[in-house]
Formats: structure tokens, C-alpha cells, sequence
């Protein structure tokens, strides 16, 4: 084999290998979010590791009235385009435009954070993920999203009472 062939193959297992690590995995199987990947900033209200997880939100609505508060309330954590919106299921893409602390802040252009949330059946609770698709660091922007999301949600709920 010459030495060409082998940088190739070299190469192409070397960009196999990155494409993996970027490989999106979304939505709910056997009732679980994925879990949270250790070389990414994410956060998860299904996640073990204290660092990473974030409480789930808590309603006491109906489930059809949560869903809709839902609705509302992701709108007041930016321009998210959502890209799933089944009954127990909703995905929020979210592009990044605060880039103005450059020291730590490393996301590439156009990049975006996705966001999902999954009504359990027979609970009254909504679970909630947040992962950065790219970047190494975001400084706490995906808990901080969350929380503006819990917040108008609790005050949509807290009308309905």
C-alpha cells in the first residue's frame, strides 16, 4: 500500500471520527432525552451528573394548557425556530448571537443551540434539554436560556390557578 493511500485512509477515518462527535441525537426514547454528551456544553433535567443536570418544569395545569404555556414561554428565550412540535415532544433551534465575551467564548459562525422539551405522560412535569450543536464553551447561555423559559412558564401557570 503507498504512502498516499495511507494518509487517505488516515484522513478519512479522522473526519468519520469528527462527524460523529458532531452527530446530532435528538428526541425521546423509552421515555429519556438523550443523554448528555461529555466533549459538549449541555444541560438536561435527566441528567446524573449535578453539573449538567437542571430541574424539570412542574405544572399544574392541565397537560393541554402546559403545552401551550410552553409555546409562549419559549418565544421569551429569543428567536428559536421550532423544528418538531409533536404532542409530547417540542424542539427549539436557537442560533447564537451573543458573541461579545470573546476571552472565554468559543462558538463558530451561524452556529445554534438546540432545545427540547418532553411532556411525560401520566406526570405533571416537563422534562428539558439544552445542548450547544457546536462550540466548546457557552458560559452557562443554555442553563440561562432554561431558567427564562421556567420563569415565563411558572407566571403563565400561575394565571391559570
Amino acid at each position: 500500500m503507498s504512502l498516499n493511500r495511507i494518509v487517505l485512509a488516515l484522513l478519512a477515518l479522522i473526519m468519520a471520527g469528527c462527524s460523529t462527535i458532531l452527530t446530532p441525537t435528538y428526541g425521546v426514547r423509552q421515555g429519556q432525552l438523550a443523554v448528555c454528551p461529555a466533549q459538549r456544553d449541555c444541560i438536561s433535567s435527566q441528567d446524573k451528573n449535578p453539573n449538567l443536570y437542571i430541574a424539570p418544569l412542574a405544572y399544574t395545569s392541565s397537560r393541554a394548557q402546559a403545552r401551550s404555556d410552553l409555546l409562549i414561554a419559549v418565544t421569551v428565550a429569543g428567536q428559536g425556530r421550532i423544528v418538531s412540535n409533536h404532542r409530547n415532544y417540542l424542539r427549539i433551534e436557537y442560533p447564537i448571537t451573543d458573541k461579545s465575551n470573546t476571552e472565554y467564548f468559543y462558538q463558530p459562525e451561524n452556529s445554534v443551540d438546540d432545545v427540547e422539551f418532553y411532556l411525560v405522560p401520566d406526570k405533571h412535569i416537563i422534562e428539558m434539554r439544552s445542548i450547544a450543536r457546536l462550540g466548546l464553551l457557552d458560559i452557562g447561555a443554555n442553563r440561562e436560556r432554561l431558567e427564562r423559559i421556567r420563569a415565563a412558564f411558572n407566571e403563565l401557570q400561575q394565571r391559570h390557578n
